[in-house]
């Protein structure tokens, strides 16, 4: 048995503001505002766009030594002032820090202080996400955004400047009946998005996706970074939100989300808390199926054909694993569930945080751990999947590594890969093999 060790060795959790900044990159003309220093900021600028690839554009208040001890309430009015007038985004969305929370300063008076005192921002939507560090990890950050974002934004008719207007004119005629809420959690790529689209669109139904990171930070080739994101979530797709014929959402963080507009709108509302394997697909897939009245589409019963006979091909392989997990709670529960499916031995289960822990189960405890953790338990296993950081861990036990997760920076195309749906499970289930090969 491990001795309680009173630190933690090479932490596996992130930042929750770095979850809220996640978030709020898949909202199309959106300024990301960290309430907080400038070292925080450029932490979580470097940590994502050494996984994505991409330039992350991420304000802050640049709070120093004085306003963190005197409060910097004015220094958020000054900041969502100088970006309004600067930048001119669409919306702007705003995270707090531990060094803020910690303070007390009061986010909502500094917003309502402000428009006071500049009544031409009234129109200018500004979200707000109370992120401090103690809270957990990147997937409680995530979280709470969504929330803050379906709050702040759905239904609300709000006022549109001409250079986003031309963005919204091909959904005008959209029918709302046909439209679908989709709320994906931080565990989820911008490729799993994508697929998620694809898959309700077979059945006929609009996908209105928030965030949308499927269209921001999916690679595409952009002229120039901009301090606004350039594609995402419409803030007239937020408007259409309470119209939808339902809401689903992916990854048991994003539950509570998926209740508000439930309780608000009356929208039915459809939880799955994994994507990954062949019992959580065929759930999300019947779903599908009963709330459009169609049958399967044919595309998907090949999918799931091929998938069942890599089942029946691998099985006695996939059967003898033995795999040490160490990621983010929704995304931990999503593999290591749809390998128990297969028969594989899931040895150690550490979740970033303790969001959900006793909630969601698998054939051994989730604990909440480190990496350190996981090199110290992992030893009889066969496999470790986790995020690059897990490569020491896997280096000294001189085992295989499955990277998963966020950062992933020592491998190509992490945010196009699919894990999700039956081509995403039959890929993940041929990496696992190949991995340990």
């Amino acid at each position: 048995m491990t001795e309680t060790r009173h630190y933690q060795g090479n932490p596996q959790k992130n930042s929750p503001a770095l979850g809220a900044t996640l978030a709020y990159l898949g909202v199309n003309g959106l300024l990301a505002l960290l309430h907080g220093s400038q070292g925080c900021s450029s932490f979580i600028r470097l940590q994502l766009s050494r996984h994505y690839k991409e330039p992350i554009p991420l304000n802050s208040t640049a709070l120093l030594e004085d306003s963190v001890i005197f409060g910097g309430w004015e220094h958020l009015k000054k900041g969502i002032a100088v970006a309004a007038d600067k930048y001119k985004p669409q919306i702007i969305g705003v995270m707090s820090s531990g060094l803020t929370e910690t303070y007390g300063d009061d986010m909502v008076s500094a917003l309502a202080s402000l428009r006071l005192e500049r009544p031409d921002l009234n129109d200018m939507p500004v979200v707000l996400a109370s992120t401090p560090d103690y809270i957990g990890s990147m997937q409680e950050g995530y979280q709470r955004t969504v929330e803050a974002l379906v709050t702040t934004l759905a239904g609300h008719q709000i006022k549109t400047s001409n250079q986003y207007a031309s963005m919204s004119t091909a959904r005008s005629n959209e029918d709302p009946a046909l439209s679908i809420a989709l709320l994906p959690g931080c565990h989820l790529t911008p490729g799993d998005v994508d697929e998620l689209k694809e898959i309700v669109m077979e059945f006929g139904f609009n996908p209105i996706t928030v965030p949308d990171l499927s269209i921001s930070l999916d690679g595409h080739a952009e002229l120039e970074a901009a301090p606004v994101v350039q594609g995402g979530t419409l803030l007239e797709d937020f408007q259409r939100l309470p119209k939808c014929r339902a809401c689903l959402s992916f990854g048991l963080s994003m539950e509570k989300a998926g209740d508000i507009l439930k309780q608000t709108y009356n929208i039915p509302h459809y939880n799955f808390p994994s994507l990954t394997g062949l019992t959580a697909t065929d759930t999300f897939i019947l779903t599908l199926a009963k709330l459009s009245g169609k049958a399967v589409p044919e595309k998907i019963l090949r999918q799931r054909s091929r998938l069942l006979d890599t089942l029946a091909d691998f099985h006695d392989r996939l059967g003898g694993l033995k795999v040490a997990v160490a990621l983010e709670m929704d995304l931990l529960y999503s593999l290591a569930s749809s390998l128990v499916e297969v028969g594989a031995e899931i040895t150690v289960a550490l979740a970033a945080s303790g969001a959900g822990i006793h909630r969601l189960s698998l054939p051994i405890p989730i604990e909440v751990g480190d990496l350190e953790t996981l090199e110290e338990r992992a030893g009889q296993s066969t496999l470790i999947i986790a995020n690059s950081n897990g490569r020491q861990a896997a280096g000294l036990l001189k085992l295989p590594h499955l990277r998963a997760g966020l950062p992933v920076f020592d491998r190509a195309g992490y945010p196009q890969k699919r894990w999700i749906g039956y081509e995403g499970t039959q890929q993940f289930l041929f990496d696992t093999l190949n991995s340990v090969s």
